[in-house]
């Protein structure tokens, strides 16, 4: 799985676009500088995760978020487009995003955040887990049914 991170990661930084316009731009992935996760997730509830991450210029554009299952685990990056122009002004802003998580699984969730690459070129994480309690006992089946039966 280390691996697909490493190729998508690879593809977002190497892919380069241009528009009619003439607008150059590619795609960056942002260094997560801090995570705000709950203490718990109730299992079938859907959370809130706030993420922190650096914005080196006003050239960087919030993109989306890289959200890649690794059994337990979760990879979690910010991908940003980055506008090729040289007047970029310096900014070194903390930008902050949100998205949710629906807890469906009983084991822990281990939240991998992206903070960069290390001299040898391994991702580093920032690794918060969160247990889950399951109150009910439900599972991922059980928990909400989107189907009903026919009838003949």
């Amino acid at each position: 799985m280390k691996k697909i991170f490493f190729v998508l990661f690879n593809l977002v930084l190497l892919s380069s676009c241009s528009n009619d316009d003439g607008l150059d731009y590619h795609y960056e992935l942002l260094a997560v500088e801090n995570a705000i996760v709950p203490d718990e997730f109730e299992f079938g509830k859907i959370y809130n995760i706030t993420v922190k991450y650096l914005v080196p210029d006003d050239c960087y554009v919030y993109s989306d978020v890289l959200y890649e299952y690794d059994s337990d685990a979760r990879n979690i990056a910010v991908i940003s487009t980055v506008i090729d122009d040289k007047s970029c002004a310096v900014l070194d802003f903390e930008d902050e995003l949100n998205f949710n998580i629906q807890a469906l699984q009983n084991s822990p969730y281990i939240l991998k955040f992206w903070q960069g690459d290390d001299e040898n070129g391994d991702p580093i994480y920032l690794i918060k887990e969160v247990p889950v309690v399951n109150e009910n006992n439900l599972s991922a089946n059980e928990f909400r049914p989107t189907h009903k039966k026919m009838q003949e």
